[in-house]
């Protein structure tokens, strides 16, 4: 792993802007989880920034000096970026808990497993419809997925302001969201299995037992992620 991170952190300096997938093909390293993996860890060191690119897929850039930074950009409040890191983040997608990097996730361990990717949603664009729809051989699964909410918001305008609603509250309102939707899979298209995806925290893993069993007999799968993207796959209905 060690030897990866070095290639890729050499990769992401010469070649700026390329998303995992492309960094996974051109340094041909499987599965692409381990590119994804890697990456956030990158970012979390400071090592590289994580941010959205022309089509809005997670991109990698390395890391610009100071000197080196936009001469006409504003410069940046260190109090404000303080307190901004320490509540919100740079971004949603800096959080592994963002629906976004849930779906990625599930996204490179079904590929890893030999499931075929026909379609994935760009959370970032508030695309709609089903998030992941994947298939290997005759099973095929759609994936309704959550973030979990964070504590404060996101909007710079609000930085370091704690929102009204608990995120525990919260994260209970978007589970029965979730759960509606999966339903109406089970009605709309019974030839495939619903899944339910959800970054792995204590309140999703309560809500999911104390339904588990009434899971089951609809035939819909949850999967729990947890922050270095590694994927549990539970109450799959193999034998459909």
């Amino acid at each position: 792993m060690a030897g990866h991170r070095e290639a890729i952190l050499d990769f992401i300096h010469r070649f700026p802007g390329r998303d995992d997938d492309e960094i996974s093909a051109a340094l041909r390293i499987r599965p692409r989880q381990t590119i994804n993996q890697t990456c956030r860890a990158l970012a979390k060191s400071g090592q590289i920034v994580r941010k959205p690119g022309q089509h809005g897929k997670i991109c990698n850039f390395p890391k610009l000096p100071v000197d080196r930074r936009d001469p006409i950009a504003p410069q940046a409040n260190p109090a404000v970026d303080r307190s901004r890191s320490a509540h919100t983040g740079a971004s949603p997608t800096d959080d592994w808990f963002w629906e976004g990097n849930v779906i990625e996730a599930v996204g490179s361990f079904l590929e890893s497993d030999g499931w075929v990717i026909h379609s994935k949603a760009n959370t970032l664009i508030k695309e709609r419809g089903i998030d992941l729809d994947a298939q290997r051989g005759s099973l095929r699964i759609l994936v309704e997925a959550k973030g979990y909410p964070s504590k404060a918001y996101r909007d710079p305008r609000k930085a370091g302001q704690v929102k009204p609603t608990n995120p525990t509250l919260q994260a209970g309102h978007w589970f029965a969201h979730a759960l509606l939707k999966v339903v109406q899979l089970r009605s709309t298209e019974q030839h495939a299995v619903p899944v339910i995806a959800l970054p792995d925290f204590p309140r999703y893993r309560s809500l999911y037992g104390g339904i588990q069993p009434a899971l089951v007999l609809l035939g819909i799968a949850v999967m729990f992620v947890d922050e270095g993207g590694t994927v549990e796959f539970l109450d799959f209905p193999s034998s459909k």
